[in-house]
C-alpha cells in the first residue's frame, strides 16, 4: 500500500489552521484578549514570512494547552468542528483538494501529518476525505484537557518518525509514497519518502528542492491572481452600481459585464501511479 502524506499549514492553506481556533476560542471565552493578541501578531508574522520559528509556536502551543485545561473533550471538539468546516475548509487550496481526490483514485491512503493539535485536524481531514492524522496529542484524563502533552510536539524528525511507526502499522511502502510540505523544517519527511514535493516552497525548502530535484507545486500564485481578480471585480462591481444609480437618477441606464480568469491546475504536475 501507498500513501500521501500532507502538511498543513501553507501547504493545504495559506497562514495558519490555529489562528481560527484560537479567534472561535475567544469569542467563547476560552483566551484573554492578551493571548488573542499575541497570537495575532504571530500570525500576520507567520503569513508574512512563511518560515515557523520555534518561539511562536511555543506559545501558540502553551497558550492553547492552557486554554483548554479542565475542559471536556466533547466540548472543545464541538468548538473546532465549526472552525474546520466554516473557516479551514473553505481555505484549502482547490487544487490541492484535487490532488488528495486523485491519490485516493489512485487508491492510496492520503494523512495531514501537523504539529497541529491531533484531535483539531482529524475534523478538517474528515472532511477532505483523507485517511487520518499525524499530528500534536494533548493529555486527556476522564474526559477533559490535562492542559499537557501526550507525548512530543510533532515537528521536525518527530513528524518524520511518526509517520514511520504509522507506515509500520499500516504497511505502508514509504519508498513508493509521496509528502508534501511547504517548510524545510519537514526535510526529514520529505526524505523519508521515495515522492518528495515541495509545495508552495518557503526560500530555503525551495533551495534544497532546486539542488535535490524535488518536484515543486505552487498555488500561492493562482491564489494570489484570483484574490487580485476577486478585488478587481469587487471594485468594478461598485463602479458600475454607482453608475447605475446616477444614470437612474439622470433617466439614462448603465450596464456592467464581469470576466473572470480561469486558474490553471498545477496539480497536473503530480501524476498519481507513477
Amino acid at each position: 500500500m501507498e500513501a500521501a502524506f500532507f502538511d498543513l499549514d501553507k501547504t493545504l492553506l495559506p497562514g495558519s489552521s490555529l489562528f481560527p481556533l484560537a479567534r472561535e476560542m475567544y469569542r467563547q471565552g476560552y483566551f484573554d484578549m492578551r493571548d488573542i493578541a499575541r497570537l495575532a501578531v504571530d500570525q500576520l508574522r507567520f503569513r508574512a514570512v512563511g518560515a515557523e520559528a520555534e518561539a511562536p509556536m511555543e506559545r501558540a502551543r502553551a497558550a492553547s494547552l492552557e486554554a483548554i485545561r479542565g475542559r471536556g473533550r466533547d466540548e472543545v471538539i464541538e468548538v473546532g468542528r465549526a472552525v474546520a468546516r466554516e473557516e479551514l475548509v473553505p481555505r484549502v487550496y482547490p487544487q490541492a483538494v484535487e490532488l488528495i481526490s486523485r491519490h485516493k483514485r489512485a487508491g492510496r491512503e492520503v494523512y495531514i501529518a501537523s504539529s497541529s493539535p491531533e484531535d483539531y485536524i482529524a475534523l478538517l481531514a474528515d472532511a477532505l476525505g483523507a485517511d487520518g492524522v499525524v499530528g500534536t496529542k494533548a493529555e486527556v484524563v476522564g474526559g477533559r484537557y490535562t492542559g499537557e502533552l501526550d507525548g512530543p510536539m510533532v515537528h521536525g524528525p518527530e513528524k518524520a518518525a511518526r509517520v514511520k511507526e504509522l507506515a509500520a502499522e499500516r504497511n505502508l511502502d514509504l519508498s513508493r509514497s509521496f509528502a508534501y510540505s511547504d517548510s524545510i523544517n519537514d526535510l526529514p519527511l520529505l526524505e523519508l519518502v521515495g515522492n518528495p514535493v515541495a509545495m508552495n516552497p518557503d526560500r530555503r525548502l525551495a533551495v534544497v528542492a532546486r539542488r535535490r530535484g524535488y518536484h515543486v507545486l505552487d498555488y500561492r500564485i493562482a491564489r494570489r491572481r484570483t484574490l487580485v481578480a476577486s478585488a478587481a471585480g469587487g471594485g468594478a462591481a461598485a463602479f458600475g452600481a454607482t453608475g447605475y444609480v446616477l444614470g437612474y437618477l439622470t433617466g439614462r441606464k448603465a450596464g456592467m459585464d464581469a470576466a473572470r480568469e480561469p486558474i490553471a491546475s498545477a496539480a497536473r504536475r503530480v501524476r498519481p501511479g507513477s
